[in-house]
């Protein structure tokens, strides 16, 4: 297998690309009996079976790996801690290591953090892992999944290709290194660290919110969007991941679009009034992306070692006019998003797995470069869990 990296190729040289689920699982497993499901759900996915190697072009790949490097292991530090530890330690992406698990029991049940790099999917992949994992784990089996990565219709203007002809002409076609990565995260994290803020609806009061969204016609997540906004004084740049799995597969791979709305909170109007004017800005934007996601076309367009230079700009370990320019024109440095908000509504998986069963989930998106307050949703056995996750200095708390 040889796959070329072309959509996902921004999350490369990232220094802030690890999607987090937590669960909560009732049922007495050993560590044998978890360790052996984790290993068998691995070798499930075809891009955990794989490694990533970047080109004398610059062009980047996965390709086949015999000794994938994804782990478990029990741990009794706080989980809190162990993430905080684990964000500032690089993937080993290029030995195929793309998932970091720990996991520790506390009153009669198991808990389990998962960490993975984005090159291995976005949130629904964590998601349909965690599945693959609970199937074995119950003593039951799943069928091998081929990887699956983004694809779409070109859906760019005539200003967005002018764009991305001048930066590709101009750019003076470096290709770097992992060696380059390992700078960049020393760099990065030597005074940088993340917290994340963990807000939980029961189901009552999110049945009353729900009600209130459809009496007004607007959905949950544009609601959301009013409240988290609602004191801004200024204009607000929000940014939202979507899923984008036409066939409806459930491989992994960074299958992930995304679109942005600008938006100034109405003082005078109702949060619901402005929510609906929300709502019709976000289904204008879907409606475009059926012909196409513009976002995924825009950033295929670039050569993929601008976006390795881009984001090591992010990081301060490396400078070019032409890669600056284009940061500050993508937003990894200068003014990033002010918000950034994925939803993954309802669990897309079972709940229940023989004996075992998830009684709890919690998922947070990366603190991407172009991001500032990442807000990612989870409802699970009726409970909607709402985290905001940023970056802070530690030199300057």
């Amino acid at each position: 297998m040889k796959h070329e990296i072309i959509y996902e190729r921004g999350d490369l040289f990232d220094v802030n690309m690890i999607v987090i689920i937590k669960i909560d699982i009732s049922g007495n497993a050993s560590e044998e009996k978890i360790g052996s499901a984790f290993d068998k759900a691995v070798r499930t996915n075809e891009i955990l079976l794989s490694r990533i190697v970047i080109e004398n072009d610059g062009r980047a790949f996965y390709v086949d790996n015999d000794s994938p490097k994804s782990s478990i292991r029990f741990e009794d530090e706080d989980f809190d801690q162990i993430r905080r530890r684990e964000e500032k330690i690089r993937f080993k992406v290029e030995e195929g290591e793309f998932i970091r698990a720990f996991a520790r029991r506390i009153e009669g049940r198991t808990s389990i953090l998962f960490m993975m790099h984005h090159m291995a999917g976005d949130g629904m992949s964590l998601q349909y892992f965690i599945e693959d994992f609970m199937t074995f784990l119950s003593g039951e089996s799943k069928g091998f999944k081929s990887i699956q990565t983004a694809q779409t219709e070109e859906n760019l203007d005539a200003v967005s290709k002018g764009i991305i002809k001048y930066y590709n002409k101009k750019w003076n076609k470096k290709v770097f290194s992992f060696e380059d990565l390992d700078k960049a995260y020393e760099a990065y994290w030597k005074n940088m660290t993340t917290d994340i803020d963990i807000h939980i609806i029961e189901k009552d009061e999110m049945k009353k919110i729900l009600e209130s969204c459809h009496s007004a016609g607007v959905k949950y997540t544009a609601f959301l969007t009013a409240e988290l906004i609602k004191e801004e004084k200024s204009q607000t740049d929000i940014g939202y991941a979507m899923d984008y799995r036409p066939d409806g597969n459930r491989s992994m791979g960074n299958q992930a679009s995304g679109f942005s709305v600008r938006y100034k909170y109405n003082q005078r109007k109702s949060i619901m009034d402005n929510a609906a004017a929300i709502q019709k800005k976000i289904d204008k934007k879907i409606e475009a992306h059926k012909k196409g996601s513009y976002i995924l076309s825009f950033v295929a367009g670039f050569d993929p070692t601008l976006h390795d230079a881009v984001n090591l700009e992010h990081a301060g370990t490396y400078h070019d006019k032409i890669s600056f320019d284009l940061a500050k024109l993508m937003g990894y440095v200068g003014k990033t998003k002010d918000y950034s908000i994925t939803n993954l509504t309802v669990a897309d998986i079972p709940l229940k797995y023989g004996e075992y069963e998830i009684t709890e989930m919690m998922f947070a998106g990366p603190v991407v470069s172009y991001g500032r307050r990442i807000i990612s949703v989870i409802t699970c056995n009726d409970k909607t869990v709402i985290t905001r996750h940023i970056r802070k200095s530690t030199t300057n708390p």
